[in-house]
């Protein structure tokens, strides 16, 4: 059994290595719908705090966080709940995205083919989003967080 004095110096040992990998906070943007699209005015609900070195990170890499809300991305391992952590980006064919399509935010794999961009879920019984007018992507997935349940 730990002494007082023991836990103590492990409390403190813990901190200061908690602290040393906290380095940078991205912003949490609010959620993202991983289903049908809908609007979202963007809102900050504070921050995630990453190691950027455990995502392999650039200096001066722009982030930022969305909790997900949905389930068209199951079969890419994004459940709801989850936070996607998305880089501003170029996106690039069969990428996860977050996009404005025809004024409404998802969160989909980004496919071009034959020169046609469009959004796919990861759930067969969403259809393919074909922007009518436009297709913005405002970011590229880079990172997943989950936390268990208690």
């Amino acid at each position: 059994m730990l002494t007082t004095r023991q836990k103590h110096g492990l409390h403190l040992l813990w901190l200061s290595q908690a602290r040393s990998w906290i380095r940078h906070q991205v912003p949490l943007l609010g959620s993202i719908i991983a289903g049908r699209p809908e609007f979202q005015d963007g809102c900050m609900d504070g921050c995630v705090d990453i190691d950027p070195a455990t995502l392999r990170l650039p200096k001066n890499t722009r982030t930022f966080a969305l909790k997900v809300r949905g389930d068209s991305m199951r079969n890419a391992a994004i459940l709801e709940g989850d936070i996607v952590i998305m880089e501003f980006r170029e996106a690039k064919h069969g990428d996860i995205v977050a996009a404005l399509i025809d004024g409404e935010t998802t969160l989909k794999r980004f496919i071009v083919q034959n020169g046609t961009a469009y959004l796919r879920a990861s759930n067969p019984k969403y259809p393919d989003l074909i922007p009518a007018r436009e297709l913005v992507i405002q970011g590229v997935l880079i990172a997943l967080l989950r936390l268990s349940e208690r």
